[in-house]
Order: structure tokens, then sequence, then C-alpha cells
């Protein structure tokens, strides 16, 4: 007995050919586009390469890719995620050393201006300063207050 074949839909075939197609087209469209999340395998990279923790950071402070936009906003998240200190720092990979001022530029010239200056801020702000002016801050208002705790006592004593 001969083997008899179902008729082919050839619509069937072009469509179960599309669907099968479309993560392959995906991937080769999403190719080298810049992620923002670019920064969550740094320090593991650099862990790999067995060079400084914070070497892929400064490389993206220090060279221009694809979308300065994209390398700014992975900068600052892996800022806000690990701080500075594996950033601004001498780096023997690079055999340099990133300033305030490197970092400030990158993130300007990525659209973050606001954020750049904040950091600059920051930075030419050194922390013994701005906790000496907590401390005197928090005197004063200390001194005000026993202040007028001593005056209220005074006239309450007078009275008696």
């Amino acid at each position: 007995m001969p083997l008899v074949l179902p008729p082919v839909n050839p619509i069937s075939i072009g469509v179960d050919i599309v669907l099968t197609a479309i993560p392959f087209i995906i991937n080769a469209i999403n190719r080298g586009k810049p992620n923002p999340n670019d920064w969550v395998g740094w320090n593991a990279l650099d862990g790999k390469m067995n060079v400084p923790i914070g070497t892929n950071v400064t490389g993206w402070i220090i060279h221009d890719g694809q979308s300065i936009q994209n390398e700014a906003l992975n900068i600052l998240q892996y800022i806000k995620n690990y701080g500075t200190q594996n950033v601004l720092t001498y780096n023997s990979h690079w055999n340099r050393t990133i300033t305030a001022n490197d970092l400030a530029d990158k993130l300007r010239r990525g659209g973050y201006i606001n954020e750049a200056n904040q950091l600059i801020q920051q930075i030419q702000t050194p922390a013994p300063i701005q906790a000496l002016t907590n401390i005197t801050k928090s005197t004063s208002s200390l001194l005000l207050y026993l202040g007028i705790g001593l005056g209220l006592f005074l006239i309450l004593k007078k009275k008696k």
C-alpha cells in the first residue's frame, strides 16, 4: 500500500516559518544595541579579567562607545549601587586616576547634567566640613532651647 500524505497547506507552513524565525529576527535587531544593565556584570568581569574592581566602569568613563547616554546611565547605576570608591581612585590597569571632573564630564555629555553637578558639589564639600556644619547647627539649636528653658525657669521662679 502506498504512503499517502495529507494535503499540505502553504499558508500554515508560511506562518510556522515566520513564528519560528521571530526570536532570531528580534535578536538580530537588538544585537549591538546599548543595554542599560551592562553595569550589573562589571565587578564579576573585573574579577574574571584579574584587574582591580572598578576597571570596567572606569573604562567606560575614559572611552566613548556607541552611546554616551547609555554609558553615562550605566555609570550612574553602578555608582548608585557600589558608590564611587572603586571609581574615583587610581586604577593600575589604566595607569591613571579618575577624577570627579572626569566622571562629571562623562555624565554631562551623556545628558545627566544635574547628577554631574550634584557629584561635583558632594566631592567639593569635604565630609569633615559638612560634619562640622551639622554639629554647629545642632549645637546652635541646643543652645537656643537651653536659653528658652532657662528663661522660662527664671520667670516661673520669680513668680513664686
